[in-house]
This record gives C-alpha cells, sequence and structure tokens, in this order.
C-alpha cells in the first residue's frame, strides 16, 4: 500500500506538470487535437488517482506521520480534476479556444493543489517541511511533465508535420528551466541528507541512479534534441524524446523512493 501510494504522488506530480505544459503551448502553432487527446490522457492519470485514494487507507502511514488533508477531501479533488480534464477535451474538441486555455490553467492550480494536498508529513511539522513539499512537487512535476508533453508534441509532428517548430522549442526550453531547477531543488536536500542522516551503500547506488538518469542523462538527451531540431528531423528528435522520457521517470520514481522516511526533497 505505501509503494501504491509513492505511484499515486508520481502520477499526480506528472497531470500538473502535462496540464502546465500544454497551457504554456501556443494554440496558434498546435492543432486543438493536441489538446484534447492528451486532456484524456490527464483525465486517465485521475482516474487511476481516484481508484489509489478510494482504496488505501491510513494504516500504511508510520507512527507520527499524517496526512495533509482528510481522505475525503482529497478523493474530492482528484475527482475534481478528472471531470474538468474530461470537459477541457469536450470544449478543446468544438476548438474553442480561449476557453479551452482557461481550462488547462484552472486544471494546472487544481493538479498542483491536489498533489500538495496527497502528502504525508511528520505529526510536529514546520513551515520549512511544507515548503520543502511544495518545492519538491512543483520541480518534480515540472521535469516529468515538460519532458512527456515535449515528447507528446513531437510525435504530433508525425501526425502534422507542417506544424511549426517554435512550440517544440518553447518545450524543450521549459525542460531545462525544470531540470535546473529539480537540480537545485535535489541537490540542496542530497546535501542535507548526507550532512544529517547515515547513509548505506545502497542508498548511495540508488542515488547515483537518481542523478545520472533523472538529471544528467535527461540534460543530455534534451541536448541532443535540440541539435536534432537544427536539421530539421522530428522523428529522430521524437525517438531521442521517447529516450528522455524513459529516463526521467526512471529518475524521479527513484526518487520517490528514496524520500521514503527522509525530510529533504531528494
Amino acid at each position: 500500500m505505501e509503494l501504491l501510494w509513492e505511484i499515486l504522488q508520481f502520477v499526480l506530480r506528472l497531470g500538473f506538470g502535462v496540464s502546465l505544459a500544454m497551457a504554456i503551448t501556443s494554440p496558434g502553432h498546435v492543432t486543438s487535437g493536441f489538446f484534447k487527446v492528451h486532456l484524456w490522457v490527464i483525465m486517465g492519470l485521475n482516474v487511476f488517482g481516484t481508484l489509489v485514494v478510494w482504496t488505501v487507507s491510513d494504516d500504511y502511514l508510520t507512527e507520527g506521520d499524517v496526512r495533509i488533508t482528510e481522505q475525503s477531501t482529497l478523493l474530492i479533488m482528484v475527482l475534481a480534476s478528472a471531470a474538468l480534464s474530461y470537459l477541457g477535451a469536450v470544449i478543446w474538441l468544438y476548438e474553442k479556444t480561449k476557453s479551452g486555455q482557461w481550462i488547462l490553467w484552472g486544471l494546472t492550480l487544481l493538479t498542483l493543489a491536489t498533489a500538495y494536498q496527497s502528502s504525508v508529513l511528520p505529526a510536529a511539522n514546520q513551515w520549512t517541511h511544507r515548503l520543502a513539499i511544495l518545492l519538491e512537487i512543483v520541480s518534480s512535476g515540472l521535469v516529468v511533465g515538460s519532458v512527456m508533453t515535449a515528447m507528446l508534441l513531437g510525435h504530433w509532428y508525425l501526425n502534422t508535420p507542417t506544424m511549426n517548430l517554435i512550440p517544440l522549442r518553447k518545450l524543450l526550453w521549459l525542460c531545462v528551466l525544470a531540470l535546473s531547477l529539480r537540480t537545485l531543488v535535489s541537490g540542496t536536500g542530497t546535501t542535507l541528507t548526507i550532512i544529517n542522516t547515515d547513509v548505506t551503500t545502497t542508498w548511495w547506488i540508488f542515488v547515483s541512479l537518481r542523478w545520472i538518469s533523472g538529471v544528467i542523462g535527461s540534460l543530455g538527451l534534451i541536448v541532443m534534441t535540440f541539435l536534432t531540431l537544427r536539421v530539421p528531423n522530428t522523428q529522430s528528435a521524437t525517438g531521442i524524446l521517447y529516450a528522455a522520457t524513459i529516463v526521467v521517470f526512471i529518475g524521479e520514481l527513484t526518487a520517490r523512493v528514496l524520500a521514503d522516511n527522509v525530510l529533504y526533497p531528494l
């Protein structure tokens, strides 16, 4: 059950990141079908989240830990995110661009709030704990969401090859910004963990995987995508972004495992 809740954390952050990445993508350069289809993806993520919240009780919590919000409240928030995603998909189906963008920004805020409210804190928590969790959610969600949305948009170019490359390049710069923020947040958390905790050899192995895959490898693949778009070759760029999505997911899921029973974002 504890592992399932960690997966839920990852899924909710992914939903936030994809929502934000789509919200900043210009509908003037991208067809409405892109937004419609991938709002269904976000809806699916939130439906999965609903099932997890409904299933998992507080029994998985270790002694001294508490949820930020009650299970019933969290369930309503996840359901609302799923419903708003569906509504957004319908709006984009009818190509209501302005309303669709408002839905995307509203969904971004709602999914961020849901991800935060699903977090677990020590019973004797301080404001610094809550700030650390918020920074961890934003940085993690931005990384997985921006890279995955760039990959999805790259795939969309295979269907509509005449689209301008500006939106894809814009998302790649968002990936760079997200990875920079994630490096700062995770680097600070890793340093504090090393200073204040007796870390083991196993911990070092997993934290190395987390950094090599989730940060260094991801950034290298994003740079390769930039270079490929100079050709330009969107098909090869999309293939590289598929690889980037995989290594980012490995890095962030490893970070979720490492973060268990640790106060600092990794």
